[in-house]
């Protein structure tokens, strides 16, 4: 799961470069899912993302907090091994500011969304 946790994030940083161009939440999703680089994941939470990005509520499935303990443990593990996950690190650091904000229960997929919402 460690690709897929980050890549919440990664998507997120997508959704804001694509902020200015003002396009319909859905069909945003639409083009995300049709690219080479979407996740299977993307392509199910899709409408999820799309109706978070229209100010909807979701019901959680996969809250942050525990995407969060997730990244916790690959990066303990990884450091008992003596490797370091840089990438993962900085998800979680921005995962830990979505949860300081108040974003821990909210489902995963809102992570893109609050992200998105800061390029604003």
């Amino acid at each position: 799961n460690l690709p897929l946790r980050v890549f919440w994030q990664a998507f997120g940083e997508a959704l804001a470069l694509t902020q200015p161009l003002g396009l319909d939440a859905a069909r945003l999703m639409d083009i995300f899912t049709d690219t080479s680089g979407a996740p299977n994941m993307l392509k199910a939470r899709a409408p999820m993302v799309a109706a978070q990005l229209r100010g909807e509520t979701v019901a959680p499935t996969v809250e942050i907090d525990v995407v969060r303990k997730d990244l916790r443990t690959m990066i303990e593990e990884a450091r008992s091994r003596g490797v370091t996950l840089p990438v993962t690190a900085q998800a979680l650091e921005c995962l830990d500011q979505a949860a300081r904000d108040g974003f821990g229960a909210a489902d995963c997929t809102k992570i893109p969304v609050i992200w998105a919402a800061r390029a604003k």
